[in-house]
């Protein structure tokens, strides 16, 4: 279960304690070659760097933005290539704690925010923000489905893992209450001290399902490939987006952002990248 090990990292971008996130990501920044498109969006004018969009991220937090083979990798990395490329921009990534993410924003040193940052009433009071996708919750069984487990419903009288006093064990006692006043059989919560402890329980047979955050699911079939899959996913009203310095002085960087962002929804590279990150097609904003 080494490689599962890497679930833990998932808390980060979603903590209000930001003490541990961005620890391991890489100090030097990088930059993409040059945009191999015409510019199909006008660049803002405003920039860090006149033809490149600067943007900071923690790259600590998988399938989003991580470190593989010693390079910048994941969803988040892909897609702020694709909107720099819409606006005929390079990128260059500055890696930083993810504490360190706002201030740099404030501090006119990157141009967007580009790390999975939950939207939260804190955070929206100190900058502004072009959401891109939900966060919610999985439901993880062993490849195979062997108890034909497909969404919710399918859990009563089940027994199902979770990470005690994480936000699925919440969920998982909520539907509880539902379930009882259905008189159906209640979840059989196994509540175990980790995620990699939940999905370890599940692997082995002691589980018939695990409960787990949407990004925690997506990276679990990325490191563990043919061991699990995700039979459903439960949306949330949590987003994650790509923060804009706050003010009406970076309107234009933002309306830039949204339209790069349309254009990719409509020619299909968000759905491609949310599939070969394993993402579920419930998590996108772009669906309903």
């Amino acid at each position: 279960m080494a490689t599962a090990a890497a679930i833990l990292l998932l808390s980060a971008c979603g903590s209000n304690n930001n003490n541990n996130a961005g620890s391991g990501a890489v100090a030097s920044p990088s930059a993409s070659a040059p945009a191999s498109q015409a510019a199909a969006v006008a660049p803002p004018a405003n920039l860090v760097t006149s033809g490149v969009l600067t943007y900071g991220t923690a790259a600590t937090f998988p399938p989003y933005e991580y470190m593989k083979d010693e390079k910048y990798t994941g969803f988040d990395i892909e897609l702020g290539e694709a909107i720099a490329a819409q606006m005929g921009l390079q990128v260059k990534i500055e890696a930083m704690n993810f504490e360190g993410l706002i201030p740099a924003l404030q501090g006119k040193r990157i141009d967007i925010i580009n790390s999975a940052m939950y939207i939260k009433p804190e955070r929206e009071e100190q900058v502004d923000f072009v959401p891109y996708m939900h966060i919610g919750r999985s439901i993880v069984v062993k490849a195979g489905n062997a108890k034909n487990i497909h969404s919710i419903d399918d859990l009563s009288g089940k027994t199902v893992a979770v990470t005690r006093g994480a936000v699925e064990e919440i969920y998982a006692n909520e539907q509880n209450e539902l379930f009882k006043s259905q008189n159906k059989d209640l979840i059989k919560i196994l509540a175990l001290p980790t995620a990699n402890d939940a999905v370890l329980a599940t692997q082995q047979g002691r589980a018939d399902a695990v409960l787990h955050s949407t990004p925690g699911a997506a990276y679990l079939l990325e490191e563990m490939p043919g061991e699990f899959e995700i039979v459903n996913s439960i949306n949330s009203d949590t987003q994650i987006g790509i923060a804009i310095q706050k003010g009406d002085v970076n309107a234009e960087l933002k309306a830039a952002i949204e339209e790069a962002l349309n254009n990719l929804v409509a020619d299909g590279t968000y759905d491609k990248l949310m599939e070969k990150y394993n993402l579920p097609a419930e998590m996108s904003l772009f669906n309903e």
